[in-house]
This record gives C-alpha cells, sequence and structure tokens, in this order.
C-alpha cells in the first residue's frame, strides 16, 4: 500500500494541466480573503496573522452582511472589506473571485480562527512553484481540542463516498475552507453556489476541469472564543448531497443513473421477498 507523501509534503490529486507560474521577474501578487459573517471575536486576530505569515499579501474581508461589527474592526486592522449583501458563504466566495480574478494567488480561509495563518507559505507554494491550480488544506484536528465535532466528521466521510460514486476522486478533504487558488482557477471556474456547498462545488470544478490540484495537511483548531459555526450539519449536509447528485447527472449521467437505480433496487428487491414469503 502506498504510504503517500511524508508529512508536510504537498500531496498531488489527480493533476493534469498547470498554467505558467507567474513571472518571476516581479512579485507575485498575493491575496487572502476572508468570507466573514458576524466574526467580530476572531476577525482582528485572524487578519493580524495573515498579514503577519503572508507579509506581502493584500487581506480582504468579505462581510456577508454582519451586524456585530466585523467590518469594522477587520478595517480597522488594515483589511479591506468588501461588503456582500446576500447572506450565504457561497454568496461571499464568488465575489472573493469576481473581485481577486487578476491576482497571481488567493488564499482562501474562515474568520473564525479554525486555520492556522502559520500554514500560508506552505499552501500558496505549490501554486508558486508551478505545481498547481489549486491547494487544499486537509484538516487534522487539534488532539483532545474538539474541534470538529463527531457529526461532522461522520458527515465527512459520508459525503466523500458520495463525491467518490458520483464524481470521482477528489480531495481527502472535500469541506476544508483552506484553499488556494491560482490566477487560472478564479478565471476558469464559475460558481453558483449559495451557501456551504461552495466547496463541494470547487472539488467539482477541479474534477471536472482537469484542473492539477494538491493537498496540505494542516491542523485544524476549535474557533476563537466567542464565535460560532454557521454551518448546520443536517440542512447543510443535505443541500452538500444534493450538489454532488445534481453535478453527479450533469458530467456522468450514466454512472449516476446506475448508482440511483442499485440504490433503489436494494429495498425493492428486500419488499418483494417480504411479501414473496
Amino acid at each position: 500500500m502506498d504510504p503517500g507523501p511524508p508529512r508536510g509534503v504537498p500531496k498531488r490529486l489527480g493533476a493534469t494541466t498547470v498554467e505558467a507560474s507567474p513571472d518571476p521577474a516581479r512579485p507575485p501578487k498575493v491575496a487572502v480573503a476572508l468570507p466573514c459573517y458576524n466574526e467580530a471575536a476572531a476577525v482582528g486576530r485572524v487578519v493580524d496573522d495573515f498579514r503577519a505569515h503572508l507579509p506581502g499579501a493584500e487581506v480582504f474581508v468579505f462581510d456577508n452582511a454582519s451586524d456585530d461589527g466585523t467590518e469594522a474592526i477587520a478595517a480597522a486592522r488594515g483589511a479591506r472589506v468588501v461588503p456582500v449583501p446576500d447572506r450565504g458563504k457561497g454568496f461571499a466566495v464568488r465575489a472573493a473571485f469576481d473581485a481577486l480574478e487578476d491576482y497571481d494567488v488567493v488564499l482562501m480561509a474562515d474568520g473564525d480562527g479554525t486555520y492556522p495563518a502559520e500554514e500560508a507559505p506552505r499552501m500558496i507554494a505549490p501554486i508558486l512553484e508551478g505545481r498547481a491550480e489549486t491547494v487544499v488544506g486537509s484538516r487534522r484536528p487539534v488532539d483532545g481540542a474538539r474541534a470538529m465535532a463527531p457529526v461532522r466528521a461522520l458527515g465527512n466521510v459520508l459525503i466523500r463516498g458520495a463525491f467518490l460514486a458520483f464524481i470521482g476522486p477528489g480531495a481527502g478533504d472535500l469541506l476544508s475552507g483552506y484553499r488556494a487558488f491560482s490566477r487560472r482557477f478564479l478565471r476558469e471556474v464559475r460558481l453558483r453556489s449559495e451557501g456551504f456547498e461552495v466547496e463541494t462545488e470547487l472539488a467539482v470544478a477541479t474534477a471536472a476541469g482537469g484542473l492539477a490540484a494538491a493537498e496540505v495537511e494542516v491542523p485544524y483548531r476549535p474557533r476563537i472564543e466567542g464565535t460560532e459555526s454557521k454551518l448546520r450539519a443536517f440542512r447543510d449536509g443535505r443541500r452538500i448531497l444534493a450538489t454532488i447528485v445534481r453535478e453527479g447527472f450533469r458530467l456522468r449521467p450514466l454512472r449516476a443513473s446506475a448508482i440511483v437505480a442499485a440504490a433503489a433496487a436494494g429495498p425493492a428487491a428486500l419488499a418483494y421477498l417480504a411479501l414473496a414469503g
């Protein structure tokens, strides 16, 4: 069994094509995009951390109609704030893609402190080196810190299984919000998601477009005290699964039809045997 790359070395994922890396004669343009909704307790520290670990990058906060002062705190810490009036993470990520498509690399993270800014240089390195068009930060929950609830961990496993069945191989952590994108990715991928299904749509776009991807293991920490998760496991889980099934029928209709038919045939056969007995 292939043990994979050593810890800390980016893992390649079904890569096919990579656009030429930025002009080496000039410093790369790097941006950090932080979609935020009511993260006043954390956003100041998060902005500070990314500015410290990526000193040449511009930090943008895509404020998703917060009503707790997130926008003012982010601006006071030196971030450029972009208002996003339609609530939903998908809207905020779409706004980031539209606003930042001229940057060589865009690093996206949440504004709650769960993703470590100190890993930012490793996250963007595969793109700057011309080895990938997108990078996924594969979350490794910090031991004993209860960063990820058990129901969410189980949901991630089920969603990975559905993605493999309907779409094919993808990142080991499909739902990670810690991602980096090249200029090509930003310009070629057109998103339609409104909510937390946006990470799934990004994974589908990577697979369908044959875009080279890498995966970097990163610690996943508890959110900063005073913030709360906006994800609702069952509601958003249904939306994510619906996105996978819909995209499966769009990209691989025969495969998706066969999966649905097989799933329906099992209960029908059991019912027939019960009646016949």
